[in-house]
């Protein structure tokens, strides 16, 4: 049987709607960049949907194996427990379906460079201003 990946972008999740809005829009982004329909977001709580039922929709959709992709900037309990928590208890109706969870993003280096690149824009505007 040849192996279908169906990915999960999840984070924690809101109380305010626009937050998760949010999630949602640029899980929609990724999938059109991609050009892969079996993308997802989802939400570990406080949003909609739940990690479980993205994990189904990936499964009806012909998924046998689910990429967790974490939004999720350090590793901490919710990443190292809770989540592969929620994945186990979910797969254990989905025999053969197997799956795996990125690391949180700050182990990739280019996090170092997305921030250097936003503190270094805010020095700059702080110079204009005549701050120190």
């Amino acid at each position: 049987m040849q192996r279908k990946t169906g990915v999960l972008i999840f984070t924690h999740g809101s109380r305010l709607k626009e937050g998760n809005e949010i999630m949602v829009k640029l899980v929609d982004q990724v999938r059109q960049q991609l050009g892969y329909d079996l993308i997802e977001p989802c939400f570990m709580e406080l949003g909609k949907p739940p990690i479980p039922v993205a994990i189904r929709k990936l499964i009806r959709g012909g998924a046998t194996h689910i990429f967790g992709y974490a939004f999720f900037l350090v590793p901490g309990s919710h990443l190292q427990e809770d989540i592969p928590f929620i994945f186990e208890q979910t797969l254990k109706k989905f025999p053969g379906v197997t799956y795996e969870i990125s690391p949180p993003m700050m182990s990739d280096p280019m996090m170092i460079e997305f921030v250097a690149k936003h503190v270094k824009s805010a020095l700059a505007g702080s110079n204009k201003d005549g701050l120190s």
